[in-house]
């Protein structure tokens, strides 16, 4: 009787525990799930922005009508695939749902209007462009070709046939094909005064007719808007804790800017080939402020996706974007500045001088130059946004000095030359002064 109680109570504690560990299981799963983010599907908004726009007229693709409808088909993509990304980042984006809501309906309004611009060029196009049947390439002194004849008093006959107009687009350009095939010695004279009209009336709207554009406006403005978003990821991607941003100016010029120390870039970054940066000076404000006005602009703010650096296009990067009008005696005035600078290793100053003579410097003395280098510019972005003057007039000067034991001036040139305009404290404003 014992062993039987005692076997029943063991089984009934085995019981209550398997239920308690299938609970404790299941409240487990149910909190692991919770930390793991949803599924998102992939953005397509393919329906709302070319649905239904497909023109009619290139239902059927034939010889003629075939190059105007691939880049039809190209040009209707590129719109769609410039508002999916736009709507990924307002997804991605910290805002209300109704903002959310409203900033992804004024996306897809504005890449529909583009899209049925684009449609309604096409088909211009295609009227304009239509080439004309064999009846209407046929000689004037051909009967069938007698489209606008001369009665005896002066009025047309094609006029006196209702529901036709002499200055029709068509009845224009029948007349101007007759004056062609009718050879030189054809005039418009051949076919009456009303006639002669036709041709008037027909010939400055065969030159006024537009030509279709490889590539609209929108799409230069859109390939110029990717290739600001490469550039912008391409300088983010490395220190993706900054604000960048990109612009072009007026002039045709493209900036690369940061918020980071007034617009100065750190070292270690490289630049893609072809941009300018700000000129050493004191200023305030993010990066969008200090890129100032600009034809067309992108930004990035920490935590903004930036996607697959496989995704984009290769960017050539380029040491000449940090270019600045060469400093006098820049060995010099770099020893001078490193001499008696608190906070620097004593070696700063020598490797300044040996940089500057070009009696060479040892690798593993530039190695643990780059090691004080790299220490000051992790602590100047740990700071970030607000740093501390001394230690990143300490961090150009290590930078500098980097520079010149290395043999890269322009970069020493750079940097010394943001230490010169940095080094000198803001001018005070007296209160109550007059």
């Amino acid at each position: 009787m014992n062993l039987a109680s005692d076997g029943s109570r063991y089984a009934w504690q085995v019981a209550i525990f398997g239920r308690k560990t299938a609970r404790q299981r299941l409240r487990r799963a149910t909190r692991e799930s919770l930390t793991i983010p949803a599924f998102s599907s992939p953005i397509d908004c393919t329906p709302w922005v070319v649905g239904g726009l497909w023109p009619a007229e290139l239902a059927t693709i034939t010889p003629q009508n075939a190059p105007a409808a691939e880049y039809l088909k190209l040009d209707l993509q590129r719109i769609v695939e410039s508002a999916n990304e736009e709507l990924k980042a307002i997804r991605w984006a910290v805002m209300p749902d109704f903002a959310r809501q409203a900033a992804e309906a004024r996306v897809i309004d504005v890449a529909r209007g583009f899209a049925v611009r684009r449609v309604e060029s096409t088909v211009r196009h295609l009227h304009t462009a239509a080439p004309l049947s064999p009846a209407e390439h046929r000689r004037p002194d051909e009967p069938e070709a007698a489209i606008v004849t001369q009665d005896p008093v002066g009025t047309s006959r094609e006029d006196a046939q209702p529901g036709r107009h002499a200055a029709s687009p068509m009845a224009a350009q029948e007349a101007v094909e007759m004056g062609r095939h009718a050879g030189p010695e054809a005039g418009p004279e051949q076919f009456g005064p009303e006639a002669t009209a036709v041709v008037a009336s027909a010939e400055p709207a065969a030159a006024e007719t537009p030509e279709m554009p490889a590539r609209s406006a929108f799409l230069d403005l859109e390939a110029e808007t990717e290739r600001l978003w490469r550039l912008l990821k391409f300088v983010a991607r490395q220190e993706p804790g900054l604000r960048w941003a990109v612009g072009k100016r007026e002039d045709g010029t493209t900036v690369v800017v940061t918020d980071m120390a007034h617009g100065w870039i750190p070292p270690g970054i490289s630049l893609p080939a072809g941009v300018r940066l700000l000129e050493p000076d004191r200023r305030s404000g993010n990066a969008a402020a200090l890129l100032g006005p600009s034809a067309l602009s992108v930004s990035y703010a920490p935590g903004d996706p930036l996607g697959w650096a496989t995704s984009s296009s290769p960017t050539e990067a380029s040491p000449l974007p940090r270019a600045l009008p060469m400093i006098e005696d820049l060995g010099w005035g770099l020893t001078e500045a490193t001499h008696w600078r608190d906070g620097l290793p004593r070696m700063v100053q020598t490797l300044a001088k040996a940089g500057a003579a070009g009696t060479g410097v040892m690798e593993a003395e530039v190695d643990v130059l780059r090691v004080h280098l790299d220490t000051a510019r992790y602590q100047l972005l740990a700071q970030y946004p607000d740093v501390d003057s001394a230690l990143l007039l300490n961090c150009l000067l290590l930078a500098a000095t980097e520079g010149i034991a290395t043999g890269d001036e322009l970069s020493a040139n750079y940097h010394f030359a943001w230490f010169q305009r940095l080094k000198t404290p803001p001018a005070s404003k007296w209160v109550g002064q007059p």
